[in-house]
């Protein structure tokens, strides 16, 4: 019989940020998103900054999380990334800020290759920030309709 569940541990630099069976698991990939469901081949992945998604009990929960890798396995999933948010404590205003400080620190001229690249990864994580904390908005809207 078919295992029903994953385990997935999603790791930051700062804590264990998720440690528990899922159902399902879907991050952000170079490529674009991946799926994992119990029983899935082996294999490694670059994951850049988006949405990751665990379904749990068939529901969803969501997270912003960052760059990093991810090693799936039949029965476990780590995810290895720079940072990871729930979508219900990203601070909207924060990311907007850190949004509009990184664009403005890529259109500054002079700046070194690496400053530039740096600000382009900061676009991208506070992008996928708003994005994350739009949905879950969205999503809350919908369910307390009647």
């Amino acid at each position: 019989m078919a295992e029903k569940t994953l385990q997935v541990k999603i790791v930051t630099p700062y804590a264990m940020f998720f440690d528990g069976p899922v159902e399902m698991v879907v991050m952000t990939c170079k490529d674009g998103e991946l799926g994992v469901l119990p029983g899935h081949s082996p294999m490694l992945g670059a994951l850049t900054p988006g949405e990751t998604r665990l379904k749990i009990d068939g529901e969803w929960l969501l997270a912003a999380t960052t760059n990093g890798y991810s090693e799936v396995g039949p029965a476990l999933t780590i995810l290895v990334v720079n940072a990871a948010e729930w979508a219900d404590q990203i601070d909207v205003t924060r990311a907007e800020k850190a949004l509009a400080r990184a664009e403005a620190h890529l259109k500054e001229a002079g700046f070194p290759l690496q400053e530039r690249i740096h600000a382009r990864h900061g676009i991208a994580r506070a992008k996928a920030r708003l994005k994350v904390a739009a949905k879950h908005v969205s999503e809350q809207a919908r369910i307390r309709k009647p």
